[in-house]
Order: C-alpha cells, then structure tokens, then sequence
C-alpha cells in the first residue's frame, strides 16, 4: 500500500459514517456588489453541513454525474465514504422532502448480493442517474479480494417509502486482468475505471467508462485505456453483456490512441455527447463525440491547444447547446477554459474563466434559463494538498485537489464570465452541481467537500456542504 493511500485510510477511520442531519456552517463568501452569482440571501441560505465524510475525494471526480434534483425537488447523491461497518462503500443521499426545505437527508449503502461483493474492497466513484419510473440507478467500479480487477457494476434504489438499494449487477465483465498484471498488486492497478450514466430516449441509459483489455497496450506494457460505451434497453436490458472479450470502444486509432474520464449528457434531440481528455499526439486534448442511434460519430477536438487538458465537466440545455469546461495548463500550473457547441456543431469559445494569479482545476458546470454556472477549485502557487503533493499534483492531478471554491457565471450571449466569487476559503475538494430535472427548480444547488485541518495540520475531518446559489 503506497502512503497516499496508508493516509487516506488512517483519515477514513476517523469517520464511521455519515451524520444525516442538517447543521448550519458559516457561510465564506466574497463581496455581494456588482455582477455574478451569489448564495442566495434568504432565511437559512447559508451552506449546510449534509454528512461527515471520510476523505476529500467523496465527491471525486469531476467528470461523473453525482448530483441531482427530480421534478419533485428531491435531491439525491451519490458519495464515496467508508461505510459504518468499514469500507469505503456508495452510499446513495436523499432529501427528505423537497429541498431545499428538507432538514435532513435519509440514507441507503450499497450492500454485498450475489455476485456483486462490496465489502471486501474498496468501491470507487458512482454516477446517478433518474429512471423514469423515479428510481434512482448508479454506475461505480470496483472488485473484491478474490476478484480485485475493477469492472462496472450497477444498482437502483427505490423509494417505497424508505430510500433501499433494490438491485445490483455487474452488467459485463472483462477478463484479462491476470494477464496484464503479474506479481504482487498493490489495489492501485487500473482496468474498468470511471463510469458515468445518464439517461437517454425512450427510457434508455447510456454509460461511458474509462476501458482497458489486455490486448491494448502501450510502450511500457500497461493496458492502454479507451472510453468505452454500453447502452440498457428498459425490456432488453444492457449492450453488451456477459463476459466480453473487450469493451466496445468509441473510437481508438493510431490518431486517437487513448481516452480518459468521460463525460456524457443528452442532447436535444435525442442524442447522446460524450466528452474526454485523450492523447492527440501526444498531448493531452478535450475530445467531443456524438452516440446517436447506437453509433458514434467518431472524436473530434474541439478547442485544439498545445497545452495539455484535462478533467472536463459537460452540461447542455434545452436548445441542444452542450457546455463544457476543462483544466487547461498554464506555466507552473492550470486554469479553468470554456466553450460550448450548439445544435449545429457551431463552437463558441474557448474562454479563460478562472482569474489570472491563481492555479484551478476540477470545474464544474450547469446550465439552466439562460445562465451557464461554473465552479472549480482554487489555490495559490505552491500550495500542499492533505496527501503532500505539491500544486495538487499538477498535470497529473491524481489524488485529492483541495483549495478554495470559487464560482462565476454568464448569461447567454454575453461576452465573458462574471468575477470570480469564493464560496469556500477551503480547503475544500470537488465542487459539483446538481443536475436539475425541471429549471424550475433555482437556484442551483452547489455541493462540495470541506476539509478540516486537525490541531497538527493534517486533515482529521472532512464535510460535505450544500449551498443555494443564485444570480445578483
């Protein structure tokens, strides 16, 4: 077990599980003059305190859909945190009531079934995404002891009355872990990584995944990853399923040999966006493609940069416009890049939203009645994370990137973004908004993890915060 990993775990005994109730917390906010968002100022607007969590990577990573408010206003989300009983586990959060006037959130953990075991290894960062009969379904990845390689696995929760988890699978499995990874393991080998769901037409859903076989491979002899794709028919079930020789991939080439954390969300009309960062020459670049009808339509890059990009978030409205944002690198560090694409494949963009004199990565964006919302995490040059990495790793960013919070919005058509506005001096970790059945439902909601440093200086507790967000 590598140290980053020895302190996440030594950090993760300190929280035995999750605290359900609302608390209130000190709201961190910047000047509430001039243009941009602001957290609302109502009666009780001030960020809550939802649940204690483990560690900063609760809500990791920025690509997965884990947030989302239904058309009744119930929220619901999806956290990464070790379990009562030991483990990090999924455990699925629901607001008791509409939010944000519910004063707590009931729980449901992921539970070991036949033929999905979770107890026994850690289990990695879900997406959520609503059914149309109103159950909730995940995406995660993970494995057990007998079976450590990383595969998909799925669940639904139903509420009838009580939040439970009602089924769980493992979909499609991929062989050829063994043969890739010989010798000792350290639970860090990669292979079936970084889901993310969301619904699609005619109550189908569509997941993309971060995909290895052992076929692929690269210079070093490690599975080279591809996104990956698989569609669930609501009577047939999923595509592909079973065992799988290797994943369907949406497209890798001697041009586009590898893809990493993608993102997907539904267009207008029907279609599906899937967004990634990939090599392009060497380079990391954000890549766009569309799956319609089952197909792909092959990646393109959208805002082609010699720097390298990363860590893209994707949201799109009901016009058919899908926005994007992405970690783009700077000279000892990054900063935060926009761009849209409308129905027609017309870009806008790129633009800088993260101020000039500050290092962010892990945006975050939401879009709804016009206004394109976006938040990420902040540090100064030369900041140290709670795992001791310098910069938060950069450009690898791998482990936890904690700082401050910081948001800012732009109205359609407007020539930029609005100033940067702190939400959370932090440190604080993966800021992420709901995804908003009905636009309805504003203000945005906003969430995002705490981190509290100890009376030595590492963190010994870590809180997940709610905030109601909405425009000056």
């Amino acid at each position: 077990m590598n140290d980053a990993r020895r302190r996440a775990e030594t950090l993760g005994a300190i929280a035995v599980g999750l605290a359900l109730s609302f608390t209130r917390a000190p709201a961190q906010v910047g000047p509430r003059s001039g243009a941009g968002p602001r957290l609302v100022e109502e009666a009780g607007a001030d960020p809550q305190v939802v649940a204690a969590v483990s560690d900063s990577k609760a809500l990791g990573y920025s690509n997965n859909h884990k947030f989302l408010v239904d058309a009744a206003g119930t929220a619901y989300l999806a956290v990464r945190t070790r379990a009562p009983a030991g483990g990090a586990r999924i455990c699925l959060l629901r607001s008791a009531g509409r939010w944000p006037e519910a004063s707590r959130f009931d729980s449901a953990w992921l539970e070991d079934r036949p033929g999905v075991e979770v107890s026994t290894a850690p289990q990695r960062a879900a997406s959520i995404a609503l059914a149309p009969d109103g159950s909730v379904d995940l995406a995660w990845y993970g494995g057990s002891v007998l079976e450590p390689a990383h595969q998909i696995r799925c669940a639904r929760f139903v509420a009838d009355p009580a939040l439970r988890v009602a089924e769980e699978t493992q979909p499609f499995t991929v062989p050829g872990f063994e043969q890739v990874y010989l010798g000792l393991l350290t639970g860090d080998e990669l292979w079936q990584e970084h889901p993310c769901l969301a619904a699609g037409p005619a109550g189908s859903l569509y997941l993309v995944w971060e995909g290895r076989d052992p076929k692929r491979r690269n210079a070093a002899g490690l599975p080279q990853p591809g996104v990956a794709w698989a569609v669930r028919d609501p009577v047939l079930g999923w595509s592909p399923s079973g065992t799988i020789e290797a994943p369907r991939y949406a497209q890798v080439d001697a041009r586009f040999p590898s893809q990493s954390r993608p993102t997907i969300v539904a267009g207008a009309a029907g279609e599906m966006h899937v967004l990634c960062h990939g090599s392009v020459g060497g380079v990391q670049q954000i890549l766009h493609g569309v799956l319609r009808d089952r197909a792909f339509s092959g990646w393109t890059v959208p805002c082609p940069s010699p720097n390298d990009q990363r860590y893209v978030s994707a949201a799109s409205d009901g016009a058919g416009r899908v926005c994007f944002v992405w970690r783009e690198q700077a000279e000892g560090g990054g900063y935060v890049s926009y761009a849209s694409l409308d129905r027609g494949g017309r870009l806008e963009g790129p633009m800088r939203v993260s101020p000039a004199g500050e290092l962010a990565s892990t945006p975050s964006v939401a879009v709804s009645g016009g206004t394109v919302w976006v938040a990420w995490v902040a540090w100064a040059p030369g900041a140290v994370n709670s795992e001791g990495k310098l910069d938060n790793g950069f450009p690898a960013e791998a482990g936890a990137v904690e700082g401050r919070v910081e948001i800012t919005s732009r109205r359609t058509g407007a020539a930029s973004f609005g100033p940067a506005i702190p939400v959370e001096a932090g440190p604080a970790a993966y800021p992420t908004w709901a995804r908003m059945s009905d636009a309805l439902h504003a203000p945005e909601a906003l969430l995002w993890t705490r981190v509290e440093p100890g009376p030595l200086g590492p963190a010994s507790q870590f809180q997940l915060l709610l905030a109601r967000v909405g425009a000056r």
